[in-house]
């Protein structure tokens, strides 16, 4: 019986603490500290772009071809065995580079023997010189006149054989020079036509061909429309306008664009069946990218290049009260922004207003956020924040 009574009084001293601990443990205010003491979830991750401003104004292009402003068929000037091929077929070769050495010894010779002739003819020369002098020098009654006038005549034969002479060793040095082919031109030479040892001479055709590679040139057509502007630009280029008209670039097969050439050349009329005119440009083509006999396209630009912003068409939302964009700025908070686009530009709009070059707008996760709120944004590869 005591026992059940000092359980009793237990309880009831112990059970109003207890109670209370449970009623502050599990009141609103304790609910709300332990909330606080949760973690809040991160911003989001979102994907952005940095509007950029690029050139819109117009383009045209055609389709043009390489040609070398010279080239030049290698031929021998006189006949004998090829005793020298100086160059590897493929190689750069300078203006005056020694390519061909043609057989040398008779032509070495021939000059030796012309150079003997002038050298007997200058000599009678000069002795049918003394031999006048003298008889010029004699009493007029000492020698008779047929003598004198026999003595002058043989003065001016001694001159014209010397003077045959000296143009028959001036052919044999012409000779002599051709036995060896220097290049006239600096280029790339191709391949030879002929080895060491074969007989080559004037019949023989071209040995080998040299084609200028740097500058070079393409040739375009371009249509009746157009010849008006680039004529208009021709005539005033010391004024500063159509410069860029007249500076076309070459898209080459593999996308590469050739830095800008001039035209050099508008052909004098328009060929009436495809109402289109030649025009040709020169290309500085130190790297030799440019091969004759290529195809290119020529692209020219607008005289005056248009910057506009433009904004990936990915980015922006349409509806019925226009088009939007959502932008991060600088704090990381995005905000919602109208703006007015224009034509499209591959897979941009053109921005008209509403966007300035350098503001980031959201491309991918357009769905996870809202404006006002603070995101973490990652700038799409190949750009920098």
């Amino acid at each position: 019986m005591k026992f059940y009574v000092f359980v009793a009084r237990c309880l009831r001293e112990v059970f109003p603490v207890f109670a209370a601990l449970l009623f502050f443990a599990f009141s609103p205010a304790a609910v709300l500290a332990d909330v606080a003491e949760k973690k809040m979830p991160p911003p989001p991750r979102v994907l952005v772009s940095r509007i950029v401003e690029q050139d819109i104004s117009p383009v045209t292009e055609y389709v043009g071809h390489i040609e070398a402003i010279q080239a030049v068929d290698l031929r021998a000037r006189v006949e004998g065995f090829l005793e020298k091929v100086a160059f590897a077929e493929g190689d750069m070769v300078s203006q005056g580079q020694l390519l061909y050495v043609i057989e040398q010894a008779p032509y070495q010779a021939r000059l030796a023997a012309a150079r003997a002739r002038v050298a007997e003819a200058r000599a009678e020369e000069a002795r049918t010189g003394q031999h006048l002098e003298r008889l010029r020098k004699a009493k007029p009654e000492s020698i008779p006149a047929t003598d004198l006038d026999n003595a002058e005549a043989a003065v001016l034969m001694a001159a014209a054989k010397r003077a045959e002479a000296e143009a028959q060793l001036a052919i044999a040095e012409l000779d002599y020079s051709y036995t060896t082919v220097k290049a006239p031109i600096a280029g790339r030479i191709g391949r030879t036509a002929y080895t060491r040892g074969n007989l080559v001479g004037p019949a023989s055709g071209a040995l080998a061909r040299i084609v200028q590679v740097d500058p070079i040139r393409v040739v375009y057509a371009v249509s009746e429309n157009d010849l008006n502007a680039i004529m208009t630009a021709l005539g005033d280029v010391d004024g500063g306008r159509g410069n860029r008209l007249l500076a076309p670039e070459l898209r080459l097969a593999d996308g590469v664009l050739v830095s800008a050439g001039r035209v050099a050349f508008v052909d004098n009329q328009i060929d009436a069946a495809t109402g289109t005119i030649a025009v040709r440009a020169a290309f500085a083509n130190g790297a030799g990218r440019l091969i004759p006999g290529q195809y290119v396209t020529a692209v020219i630009r607008a005289s005056q290049p248009r910057l506009q912003p433009l904004v990936p068409q990915e980015a922006v939302m349409i509806d019925k009260s226009g088009a939007k964009v959502l932008v991060v700025d600088q704090a990381n908070v995005v905000q919602s922004r109208p703006l007015r686009v224009g034509p499209a530009h591959g897979f941009f709009w053109v921005v008209e207003s509403g966007l300035a070059a350098g503001e980031l707008v959201v491309v991918q996760g357009l769905q996870k956020v809202r404006p006002g709120q603070t995101v973490l944004p990652e700038i799409r590869e190949g750009q920098v924040r």
